[in-house]
């Protein structure tokens, strides 16, 4: 989505982040749901704010990413993949067009077998149409919604996604945005929300805490609209502000699959990764190694809540509640049983079938 200056842009650090998360994930979805046991006859990816589908210095957009994904993991005779691509800037949109014929100068597939729709508009007016023309509801529907916040996603959308057949959404979050136009805003942006006025109270918050307050907004508004499973990570540049990246799935197998992209990404772009519910705001990477101690603190507080827990149990909370994979688990607990803060029940070595849980202070 252009921004009103020169077509195209700069590819931010951060961007190339968002790029390799896109394209592994991708390689995972077209796949599985075009070639899994559950198979679907057709699936749809759609973008609400394209751009011109390259950068200033060559480097290749979401939508050339994502059809590279499907080509290159999917046989051109299985299923039919549709592609609608938005963006409300005209220039963007006949770029985008030379963009894809320079990436793919032959077909990769049939008109028949990959319809390719590129077209000027808006996500808030136009997406829901488009996918309406190119018959997609009814079968799976993966929406790259890469706004930065800087234009609305209508909750009607978010909806109608939610409810559609193994359908999922990207979305990418500028709480920045939020924060400084919130007195311009005011309840012509409650809708992003889901109608949920209490984002507005943001402006009451300490500074630390209002990029928090605007994403868990966000979450609860994505939970109504019916994204049962969220993840949600904190892109953590070098220079410039940070930026949440919200997926939301009707699905725990789609999170272990976003995970599993997330986790492989290239880390030496200069930009880290965290959870934005680690109030220390301890970055996850930054080399080789990732950092557990969010993690540890994490659990440690769940067992201090909930009391006694399977590892099984918090190797799901992990899964659903965190940045974490279920595999960085047992790690993340060690410390903890190694400085008496946490026991194994029975004693022994810790595994994933023990029961562990955080003494009162006074037995320790």
């Amino acid at each position: 989505m252009s921004v009103g200056g020169t077509v195209p842009w700069p590819c931010a650090p951060h961007t190339v982040v968002k790029h390799d998360i896109y394209q592994r994930y991708l390689e995972r979805w077209f796949p599985i749901l075009l070639q899994g046991p559950r198979r679907y006859s057709s699936v749809t990816y759609a973008e609400g704010f394209s751009g011109p589908g390259i950068y200033s210095g060559g480097e290749d957009g979401s939508p050339v990413i994502a059809i590279r994904a499907l080509v290159t993991k999917v046989p051109p005779a299985t299923g039919v993949v549709r592609f609608a691509f938005l963006d409300n800037d005209e220039r963007c949109v006949n770029m985008l067009w030379d963009s894809l014929r320079s990436a793919f100068p032959e077909r990769p597939r049939t008109e028949t077998a990959m319809p390719v729709v590129v077209r000027e508009g808006t996500c808030a007016n136009d997406l829901e149409r488009v996918l309406d023309e190119m018959k997609a509801w009814g079968k799976p529907i993966f929406a790259n919604l890469d706004s930065w916040g800087n234009a609305p996603v209508p909750f009607r959308l978010l909806q109608r996604l939610a409810a559609n057949v193994s359908s999922e959404v990207m979305v990418t979050l500028s709480p920045q945005h939020f924060v400084r136009f919130v007195s311009k805003k005011g309840a012509a942006a409650d809708d992003v929300f889901g109608g949920d006025p209490r984002w507005r109270t943001v402006t009451n918050l300490a500074p630390e805490a209002k990029s928090r307050h605007i994403l868990a907004c966000y979450r609860q508004g994505l939970r109504t609209a019916g994204f049962p499973y969220l993840l949600d990570f904190e892109l953590v540049p070098k220079h410039g502000q940070p930026l949440y990246l919200i997926f939301g799935t009707g699905h725990p197998f789609g999170v272990e699959k976003m995970k599993e992209s997330l986790w492989e990404v290239d880390r030496t772009q200069g930009v880290g990764f965290r959870d934005p519910r680690d109030e220390q705001a301890e970055t996850l990477f930054v080399v080789d190694e990732p950092q557990l101690t969010p993690l540890t603190r994490q659990l440690h507080q769940k067992l201090r809540d909930g009391g006694p827990a399977r590892v099984e149990e918090l190797r799901q909370f992990t899964l659903l509640e965190t940045v974490y994979r279920p595999q960085h688990v047992l790690r993340a607990l060690k410390p903890l049983v190694d400085q008496g803060a946490i026991e194994v029940e029975g004693g022994g070595a810790l595994r994933i079938a023990s029961v562990v849980s955080s003494p009162p202070p006074s037995s320790r």
